[in-house]
């Protein structure tokens, strides 16, 4: 639990530790007790899940990353079966490869979310209504803001 802090900065950095703790233990009990998926597995099955038509380039520019590194992680859910190339359709024009999830891809990203739920459930048993209205206030206004990405 944080400590009491006096500025602001303090303030912050707990902050940025709390939500450290929150994806570690959440990504750790899923690998423990659902499915083996790593943090950046899990991140790119969730992108593709709620993106379905995705290409690698889409990640790559959602999470800013290069798109090699992207093509690589992506290589590796394909190679476990958990994404697939979608077939190409007579009007397509996109240029690069659609992504969707498999069943396979499908059913490890929704074991992981539920480890994911419970243990968020287990946390909040005994927290008040107001309370977890406050919480989901404070969370959703936290998401709600895109971050300035710096060059």
């Amino acid at each position: 639990m944080a400590r009491p802090k006096s500025s602001r900065a303090a303030l912050l950095d707990d902050i940025f530790e709390e939500i450290n703790v929150i994806t570690r233990r959440g990504t750790a009990r899923a690998r423990r007790l659902a499915a083996p998926l790593s943090y950046v597995e899990h991140s790119l099955l969730q992108f593709i899940g709620a993106t379905p038509g995705c290409r690698a380039t889409d990640i790559a520019s959602s999470f800013h990353l290069n798109r090699s590194t992207v093509s690589r992680q992506v290589a590796s859910l394909l190679d476990h079966d958990l994404v697939e190339y979608k077939a190409r359709s007579e009007d397509s024009h996109h240029r690069g490869r659609e992504l969707q999830l498999t069943a396979s891809g499908r059913e490890r990203l929704s074991s992981a979310r539920g480890e994911q739920r419970k243990a968020s459930l287990e946390r909040l048993a005994d927290w008040s209504d107001d309370e977890l209205k406050m919480f989901a206030g404070l969370l959703d206004r936290y998401n709600s803001k895109e971050p300035k990405v710096g060059k």
